[in-house]
C-alpha cells in the first residue's frame, strides 16, 4: 500500500484488457488480439501446441505436438498422418489384388506368329485363317458373335460342315469359338438338317475325337455339337449312337458333366426312336428312357 492506494497485481493476460478498455476498443476485436496473443505465448512453450481453439497446422507438424482447445482428436490424426500411419478407424488398403484383364488370361490364344505346322492344330485352323470360311469375329461390348459374309442357308455343307466338326477338337481363340459357332449357325440355318444328313458319316469321326479329347471344354463342345447334330438330322445319326455313346459314358462320373452327357442321350433317344434307345441301353445299362 503506497499513497493510500491500495494496488494490486493484474492476473496475466488481462493487460491486453485493460489497455483495450482504455483505448475503448469494441469486444469482438479485444477478444481476437487476445487469442492471437495467447495462441503466441502457446507456440513458445515448446510442446507445438495451440491454444484458444486457434492451431497452427505448420506449427504442430513441426514440433509433434498435439492440439488443444476441442482439436485434440484432430490433433493426433495429424501426427499420425505425419508419420505415415493410417488413423484408426480406416483399414490400410492393400490395392487391386489383380487387374481387371487377368480374368481373360485364362483363354488360350494362337500364336500369330508361330509356324503354319504349329500355329493350326486341325484343317479347320488353316482353313479359317486363309479366308476359306465365309465369316468372321466380331467383338462387341461384352460377347463375341459371328458376322457371316454370306446367309448360311446358301451355303454349301460339304465340305464346309465337315471342316468346321474337324474343328471342334481346337483349344485356342478364335479357332475354338469359331469352329463350335459355326457348325451350330450352320445346322440351325434353313435347310440345314436336310444339308448334314448326307454327310453324317464324315461329321461323326470329329464328334468322337471330341468326346476322346481330355481337354474338358473340348468334350464339352463335342457334347453340345451332338445334341445339334441330332435335332438337326434325327434318327440319321442312329448307325453311329454306339460309337458316340460309349464316349460319353467314361466321363459320366464328372459332376459338371454329367447333366449335359443325360441331355444328349435323352436328345438321341427322342430323335432316334426306339432303335436309339435300343442301343443307348445295350452301352449304358443304367440308361432310362425319356418317354416312360
Amino acid at each position: 500500500v503506497r499513497g493510500g492506494n491500495i494496488s494490486r497485481k493484474r492476473p496475466r493476460g488481462t493487460r491486453g484488457t485493460a489497455k483495450a478498455e482504455a483505448m475503448n476498443i469494441p469486444m469482438h476485436s479485444r477478444n481476437a488480439s487476445a487469442l492471437r496473443s495467447e495462441g503466441a505465448r502457446g507456440g513458445r512453450t515448446g510442446d507445438g501446441a495451440v491454444r484458444g481453439g486457434v492451431r497452427s497446422k505448420a506449427a504442430a507438424l513441426a514440433s509433434g505436438g498435439v492440439a488443444r482447445g476441442g482439436m485434440a482428436g484432430n490433433g493426433a490424426g495429424a501426427m499420425r498422418a505425419g508419420r505415415g500411419e493410417a488413423p484408426a478407424h480406416r483399414a490400410v488398403s492393400s490395392g487391386w489384388s489383380e487387374l481387371p484383364s487377368a480374368r481373360l488370361k485364362s483363354v488360350k490364344c494362337a500364336d500369330p506368329f508361330a509356324s503354319k505346322a504349329d500355329q493350326f492344330k486341325t484343317k479347320f485352323g488353316s482353313v479359317f485363317n486363309s479366308g476359306g470360311i465365309p465369316c468372321r469375329l466380331y467383338h462387341g461390348a461384352a460377347n463375341v458373335s459371328l458376322k457371316w459374309d454370306k446367309d448360311p442357308s446358301l451355303l454349301e455343307f460339304d465340305p464346309l460342315l465337315v471342316t468346321c466338326a474337324e474343328g471342334l477338337c481346337e483349344t485356342e481363340h478364335p479357332y475354338a469359338f469359331a469352329s463350335r459357332a459355326c457348325f451350330g449357325e450352320l445346322l440351325a440355318s434353313e435347310n440345314g438338317g436336310a444339308k448334314a444328313t448326307p454327310l453324317v458319316h464324315l461329321i461323326v469321326p470329329s464328334l468322337r475325337a471330341a468326346l476322346v479329347s481330355p481337354n474338358k471344354k473340348v468334350f464339352a463342345g463335342g457334347l453340345e455339337a451332338v445334341i445339334q447334330l441330332s435335332d438337326a438330322t434325327r434318327d440319321a445319326l442312329n448307325p453311329h449312337i454306339h460309337v458316340l455313346v460309349v464316349q460319353m459314358n467314361k466321363r459320366n462320373s464328372d459332376k459338371e458333366l454329367a447333366p449335359t452327357i443325360l441331355k444328349a442321350m435323352q436328345s438321341l433317344e427322342e430323335q432316334g426312336g426306339p432303335q436309339a434307345f435300343a442301343v443307348i441301353k445295350s452301352k449304358v445299362p443304367t440308361y432310362c428312357s425319356v418317354l416312360i
